[in-house]
Formats: C-alpha cells, sequence, structure tokens
C-alpha cells in the first residue's frame, strides 16, 4: 500500500535526524495520516513503529512538540483502549509531564477515551492514576476538569474506587487540595460524583474524609464556598442514600437553622437560591414529610415565584418543578391549598411577561407539573393537573400555542414539550379537539421549517397517534391521519405534481 510505504519512510527519515530538525517530516506525517480515513489507518498500524514517535516530544521546540502531539492523537485514536494502555504506558506517563498545558490537554483527552471505555484496566497503574490526580489544580481549563473526569469515570468501577480511595491517592487529593478553592471543590466534585452511583462508594468517599470535610465547609464565613458546598451537597441529596448520610450527619438540621436565620444577615441571603435547592431535593425525595416539616422552606419558595427577585424566582420556579414531577410530589403540594393556586397563577404570569430564561423555567416547570405516566393517570391526578394547567391564566393552552409559532426557537422547543405533555392526558386531548385550529396546525407539515420544530412537531403527532384515549377522543378519521403522518416520519415532504400547460 502506497500510504503505509509513505508513512513508513516518514518515520524512518525521522529517527534518522536530529531532534531539532524533524518539525518539517512531522508536518508532512500529520498530512499522510489525516488524509487517510480512520479504516485504512487502523489496518497500516500494526507496521508503524509509533514507540519512535513519541521520541520527537523529547526537546524544547514547542512547535514540534504540538505537532508531535497532533500525530500521536490521530494514530492512537484508531487503536483500542486497551492496546494503548498496554502498549504505551511509559509514554503517556512522559507526555503528561511535559509543562505545555495543550500537549497535556491532547495527553488527557485520549486517557478520557481509555477511563470511560476501560476504567477497570486504566486503575492498574497507579503511578498513572497518580500523575492524573497531579494535573487537578492546573489553571487551565483544558487539564484540571479533564483530569477529574478521568478520575470520576476510573472511580465507577469497583477496583478504580479502591485506587481512587486508597491512602496514597487521597493523600494526593489533599496535598492538591490546598492549592486553592478551585482545586478544593474540583476534587469535592469527585467525592460527590462518585457517591450518588452507589452506597458503597459513598462509603468509600466518606472513610477518604472528602465528604466530611466537605459538610465543614458550610460553616465556613466565606459566602461563596458555603454557596458551593450547598449546592454539592443537594447533587448528594437526590440519592436516597446520600440523603441518609446527610440527614445522620446533621447536615439538614444545620441547613434549616441557616435558613430560618438569614433573616439576622443581609448577606446570607445569597445563600438562599442554594438553600431553597437543596430542600426541593429533599422534597422531590420525601414530599409529604418534607412540605409538612419545613413549612418555613414551602412558604419562601411559593412567594418567591411570584415575587422574589429573578435569581430567586428562577430556582424555586425549578423548585415547584422538580417537586411535582412525582406522582406524590403532585398530591403533597395539592395539600398546600391556596398558597400553591397563587403559585400557578405566577408561574402563568412568568410564561406571558417574564424574560426570555425565565420563560423556559416556567414553562419546563409547567411541564413537570402536569405531566403524568399513563399508569398515574387516576382520576385524582387527572383531575388535578386540569385544574393546575388551566389556573394557569386565562385560556393557558392557547398561551402555550401561540410561543409554539413564536421565531425564538429557545422559547419555541419548552412550549411544544409542553404541549407533549398535555397531549398525553385525556383531558389535553380534549382542549385539542375543541381548540378551534389546531388539529389541522398538527397536521400541518408547513407550519415548520427548521429541523428541531420538525421533530418536535413529530413527538406530538407520536403522543396523538399512540395514546390510548386518542381514537375515542379526537376520532379515528383523525386518528388515521395522525397514523399516515406517524408512518410517513418527521421530514417527509409532499410531491407536487406539474401540469404542462398548452405553449410550454
Amino acid at each position: 500500500m502506497a500510504a503505509e510505504t509513505t508513512i513508513n519512510s516518514l518515520i524512518e527519515r525521522l529517527q534518522q535526524i536530529s531532534l531539532g530538525d524533524k518539525l518539517d517530516l512531522l508536518d508532512e506525517l500529520k498530512t499522510a495520516i489525516t488524509a487517510l480515513p480512520i479504516h485504512e489507518l487502523r489496518q497500516i498500524l500494526p507496521n508503524i513503529s509509533i514507540t519512535s514517535i513519541f521520541q520527537c516530544l523529547n526537546t524544547e521546540d514547542s512547535s514540534q512538540q504540538k505537532v508531535c502531539g497532533e500525530v500521536l492523537d490521530r494514530l492512537l485514536t484508531t487503536l483500542s483502549p486497551s492496546t494503548v494502555l498496554q502498549n504505551f504506558h511509559p509514554q503517556l506517563l512522559t507526555w503528561l509531564r511535559l509543562p505545555d498545558d495543550t500537549l497535556k490537554a491532547l495527553c488527557l483527552a485520549q486517557l478520557l477515551k481509555i477511563s470511560k471505555e476501560v476504567p477497570g484496566e486504566i486503575c492498574i497503574y497507579e503511578d498513572l492514576v497518580q500523575e492524573i490526580v497531579d494535573q487537578l489544580p492546573s489553571d487551565s481549563l483544558d487539564v484540571g476538569p479533564a483530569a477529574a473526569s478521568i478520575l470520576t469515570f476510573i472511580g465507577q468501577d469497583p477496583n478504580g474506587l479502591r485506587v481512587l480511595f486508597s491512602s496514597p491517592i487521597v493523600s494526593k487529593f489533599v496535598t492538591a487540595m490546598q492549592k486553592n478553592d478551585v482545586t478544593r471543590f474540583r476534587i469535592y466534585q469527585i467525592a460527590v460524583d462518585l457517591s450518588r452511583t452507589s452506597p458503597s462508594a459513598l462509603d468509600a468517599s466518606v472513610g477518604s474524609g472528602l465528604l466530611q470535610q466537605l459538610v465543614n465547609e458550610i460553616e465556613k464565613h466565606d459566602i461563596l464556598v458555603q454557596l458551593n458546598a450547598i449546592d454539592m451537597l443537594s447533587d448528594l441529596a437526590q440519592t436516597t442514600h446520600g440523603l441518609m448520610y446527610l440527614d445522620t450527619q446533621g447536615v439538614v438540621g444545620k441547613l434549616e437553622e441557616m435558613m430560618r436565620g438569614l433573616n439576622d444577615n443581609p448577606l446570607s441571603g445569597l445563600l438562599l437560591p442554594g438553600l431553597i435547592k437543596f430542600f426541593g431535593s429533599l422534597a422531590r425525595q420525601h414530599p409529604k414529610e418534607v412540605l409538612f416539616k419545613f413549612d418555613h422552606f414551602v412558604r419562601l419558595v411559593l412567594h418567591n415565584v411570584s415575587e422574589g427577585d429573578p435569581t430567586l424566582k428562577g430556582v424555586s420556579v425549578d423548585t415547584i418543578g422538580f417537586i411535582a414531577s412525582t406522582p406524590e410530589g403532585k398530591l403533597a403540594l395539592e395539600k398546600l391549598g391556596n398558597p400553591m393556586t397563587e403559585c400557578l397563577h405566577g408561574i402563568g404570569n412568568l410564561i406571558r411577561t417574564g424574560t426570555s430564561d425565565l420563560k423556559v423555567r416556567a414553562l419546563n416547570a409547567l411541564t413537570s407539573i402536569t405531566q403524568l405516566q399513563v399508569e398515574h393517570q387516576t382520576v385524582e391526578l387527572l383531575a388535578l393537573t386540569e385544574r393546575w394547567f388551566s389556573s394557569c391564566a386565562p385560556d393557558t393552552f392557547n398561551m402555550v400555542w401561540s410561543i409554539t409559532q413564536q421565531p425564538f426557537l429557545d422559547l419555541r422547543i419548552p412550549a411544544f414539550r409542553l404541549l407533549h405533555s398535555v397531549a398525553s392526558l385525556p383531558w389535553g386531548q380534549k382542549i385539542i379537539n375543541n381548540v378551534p385550529g389546531f388539529k389541522e396546525y398538527v397536521l400541518n407539515r408547513a407550519s415548520e421549517s427548521s429541523k428541531e420544530g420538525k421533530e418536535e412537531k413529530f413527538e406530538l403527532v407520536n403522543i396523538l397517534a399512540h395514546s390510548p384515549t386518542a381514537v375515542e377522543i379526537l376520532g379515528r378519521p383523525y386518528h388515521v391521519k395522525l397514523m399516515e403522518y406517524f408512518n410517513q416520519g418527521a421530514f417527509y415532504v409532499v410531491a407536487q405534481s406539474e401540469i404542462m400547460m398548452d405553449g410550454e
């Protein structure tokens, strides 16, 4: 094969000249391998000496290092992760220890692929894992966060978890955390992300001492540190085992005290969005208990939907939607009575008059509020969701429909998804049947020109076509048209016949 001969010839010449004169040859090599399709390159790789290319990194010429890194990135990407690890482990270590962040980022990209596909194999090379940990304090956004992602993937393997929370690695974590707040919270994020995956991972993380250190951060006098800590603990509280840990550590009680004492310190108001998110996570897991026990939290959230500043409005609307996403949450919110009705008025007002961001968040929340899987469509919950939807505005359905016809895609997509939710419910289908022009709009392919719009419209058709109540409510003739639309697909174009006129 001519390409193989050319590439091998270039590599042989690379080995014959001094380190400082390799740049032009590396550029030629880069051009040659880039021109080859991946499948062809993969076929000839067994006959190419990649090891000798690594040697071109051993120079102070940054231009040469850059091109060499790009060549290696192209070649290694075509190999399986196991092959790269087994054959080039020492070279990867050397590559990762180079001072240039751009080169480190290329190496970390390879390691990220490996950690995703074979986390149990990469953890065998503990020296490589330690070197990845050493990259966590990097100020480069292409290095530090990439290293954190790799370590998180490694920790999702049982053997990788043991390595990650072994004494040598934990000691390196502790050393790295001393650099600054960014690095410290980067490591906390690894611990929280892994703790969320399983109770055993939580136990390993607790044993390392990292989670307790994170819990201690909420008592610091730095508002930003407290806010970041609360935000991470909110993520942990979204799992049952994580919530149990936080409860036994007294974290829930501490945060409740902080919420009640916010009026005593004006600066502490900056913590309110984080505290609302935390208790919202609890409420999703245990809606009845949380909404009954933490009445101060409930009053704050419901009040802030209508009266809070934009930040508090946004997080409060998100929280209501989060709690209402489960049948239990809907029933718990329903017991709040009139305050919940006022909250729905506030959500409807945000959809009509809020900023673009608040409109999107309000539409998403109303989608969660109305959404019911078929198995949860009891008489009680159907009546509840219908009443809530109608409470948002004088004509909620037409308000949402009008947004789907606006030119702003960021608003149209969440509006479509709210229509999807409504269309899956019998009362929603009755509205669809009675709103003049909407049934025709659903079948009109010309109403959407963008790819995203066509896909959202198709999903609406899909939901109506396959709903168990659609034939009864919308009628069989209309259902036949829905099925025809569905079978033709999202991007079907109606062929238009042309008639030849006299004289043409």
